[in-house]
């Protein structure tokens, strides 16, 4: 596998990765302001942030074995890397794609195109903000090739080169422009649903999940980082049932008490869905029922994946999992195995005020305001 094919396999799983861990405050922002997060926005959300891993991978990678590489000077020389084109005789402009120095500029020029597009898609920024965006970018990337990965080499392994700087702001703006081709400004009042979808469920549980992986896993090595490095105990030598208890422990803490104090999961939060009970005199034990059935499986069941009868817990979470999308589809309104069997009924919005239901229920009521 080549160098620039190796770049590519890099950005794109470092890049699946950084999605998924954005996936949560996007999620929480995207279900805020237009209370839906559509499959356009996931291909936004997974391919800017391969593009972000890309803009380092091709820049910088692949990094040389110290002492095997020949240190590289700087191109000053505003407009400098034009003198090294060489313009063909013969095979008119077609000729230029196959010369080395122009394929290097157009390249640099096209790398920073999508810069300029996801800052109007995500950020709706326009041409200016994309110009400076793109310099600042361009010039961190050159500085860091110039000190040698600011210092990690004794001396730089690629080229800093002023033209870069001019090119990469220069395909910064030209996607902004471009993207005005394909990016409708919004006109008028978003309108917000006022159903559960399907879909906002399914988020909603995807959350949860990372949720748990993250914090689970940052729980997990801040107490082995602790062990290791603060009280010298060997990696082997780390008292895995600690580490364990702190994977799975802390993640259940926070879900457990966002549930029995609040009615509802972290996923719920993130795609702003709050819980009423249908009985009030019921909340606490619904509640209960909703972390039992609810997250209370994952972590009974995925700690166990390790031990002996780890194959039959895998089973069962998996058959777990698609019981809670299955009723989650199949209930009305995507209430779920949880709510169902708690009594609890699922509503949109941060706490009931927020409620567009209930919000259209009191605009009908006689004497009540609209505005």
């Amino acid at each position: 596998m080549g160098d620039q094919a190796t770049n590519a396999l890099i950005a794109i799983v470092l890049g699946t990765v950084l999605a998924v861990l954005l996936l949560i405050p996007t999620a929480a922002v995207q279900y805020r302001l237009d209370g839906r997060l559509g499959p356009w926005d996931l291909v936004i959300l997974i391919s800017s942030a391969i593009y972000a891993l890309a803009i380092w991978t091709y820049t910088l990678l692949p990094m040389p074995v110290d002492h095997t590489f020949r240190c590289k000077g700087s191109q000053l020389r505003v407009l400098g890397s034009l003198g090294l084109i060489h313009v063909p005789h013969q095979g008119g402009p077609l000729a230029l794609l196959r010369e080395p120095a122009f394929l290097q500029i157009v390249l640099n020029v096209l790398l920073f195109v999508p810069l300029g597009y996801f800052l109007r898609v995500i950020l709706h920024r326009g041409v200016v903000v994309a110009a400076v965006a793109g310099f600042a970018l361009s010039l961190l990337v050159e500085l860091t090739q110039k000190t040698g990965d600011w210092h990690f080499y004794s001396c730089a392994y690629r080229r800093f080169d002023v033209d870069d700087l001019i090119v990469n702001t220069l395909g910064a703006i030209v996607g902004s422009l471009l993207s005005l081709l394909v990016v409708h400004r919004r006109t008028g009042k978003i309108v917000l649903p006022t159903t559960i979808s399907f879909g906002r469920r399914l988020v909603g549980f995807a959350c949860d999940v990372v949720f748990i992986a993250i914090i689970g896993a940052a729980a997990a090595l801040a107490y082995r980082g602790g062990e290791i490095y603060l009280r010298d105990v060997r990696p082997l030598d780390v008292d895995r049932h600690v580490q364990a208890a702190l994977q799975w422990g802390v993640p259940f803490a926070v879900e457990a008490v966002l549930v029995l104090g609040f009615g509802r999961t972290v996923g719920e939060w993130v795609v702003s869905l709050h819980t009423v009970p249908r009985r009030p005199r019921l909340l606490l034990p619904g509640r209960l029922v909703k972390l039992a059935v609810g997250v209370g499986p994952i972590f009974v069941l995925a700690p166990l994946y390790d031990q002996v009868v780890g194959p039959v817990a895998v089973a069962l979470l998996a058959a777990y999992a698609v019981l809670t999308v299955v009723f989650a589809w199949r209930t009305k309104d995507h209430r779920g195995l949880s709510h169902t069997l708690g009594h609890l009924d699922l509503r949109i919005g941060d706490d009931p005020d927020e409620d567009p239901v209930e919000l259209a229920r009191a605009g009908a009521r006689p004497g009540s305001s609209s505005g």
